[in-house]
């Protein structure tokens, strides 16, 4: 009987972790850091995240200085057509303490990973989302000029590929004010899907492999 009874609590222990890792492979993490070296630093005390395991029914917009203002700890949007639902997207955020709203966000870590494990069999092949991203350098995920309604306007930048275990810092050629997070429909998986891709303003798509460097391409175009 003692035997059968601690078989059974050590079958609800795995079961509880596997729960807890598979709820955790299907998490969207955004972690922005402040421009004060050439890539996102070591120092995670000046780090802020954004964690959702959530899929939005539609598009959802959220602005750096919202979420991560006051200390916040998280937050819930209700996206349904009744105050009753509980359907919508719920979010956690780390180290809000650590926010500047004066700060350079221009670096971003992002983090989705494939929960089949796809991405881990050594073909060099990104496998599709369901939930894409999309940076922006203006709040309320539009498009802004720095210096008024004539000049061009930045890029934004979107992700429709999960991370993989060795994703690395990726550098925006602007401070980073909104991103937002958009359901992906298999029927519009055709083709690649998106890894830090750039669009607007002249901006192409960036390779996995080299979107760090032509980053710094894009910074010295908008500075010419």
């Amino acid at each position: 009987m003692f035997a059968s009874a601690v078989l059974g609590s050590g079958l609800a222990l795995l079961a509880s972790t596997q729960l807890v890792a598979a709820q955790a492979s299907l998490n969207l993490t955004l972690t922005f850091y402040p421009d004060e070296d050439n890539t996102c630093s070591n120092d995670a005390s000046k780090a802020v995240s954004f964690s959702t395991a959530s899929y939005p029914i539609a598009q959802s917009c959220f602005n750096l200085d919202e979420i991560f203002a006051n200390n916040s700890i998280g937050g819930f949007r209700n996206m349904s057509t009744t105050s009753l639902s509980d359907e919508g997207i719920r979010w956690a955020i780390t180290n809000s303490r650590a926010w500047d709203p004066m700060g350079n966000y221009s670096h971003v870590r992002y983090e989705q990973l494939d929960p089949t494990g796809e991405d881990d069999d050594g073909d060099d092949e990104l496998t599709w989302s369901s939930r894409r991203v999309n940076l922006y350098n203006g709040d309320d995920c539009l498009q802004a000029s720095d210096h008024g309604e004539d000049l061009d306007l930045y890029p934004w930048i979107s992700w429709t590929c999960h991370s993989t275990e060795d994703d690395h810092c990726r550098t925006a050629p602007y401070s980073i004010k909104s991103f937002f997070i958009l359901p992906i429909d298999s029927d519009d998986m055709d083709g690649k899907c998106l890894d830090f891709a750039v669009y607007g303003a002249g901006a192409r798509s960036l390779p996995h492999a080299f979107g760090a460097l032509v980053s710094a391409i894009v910074v010295g175009f908008f500075l010419m």
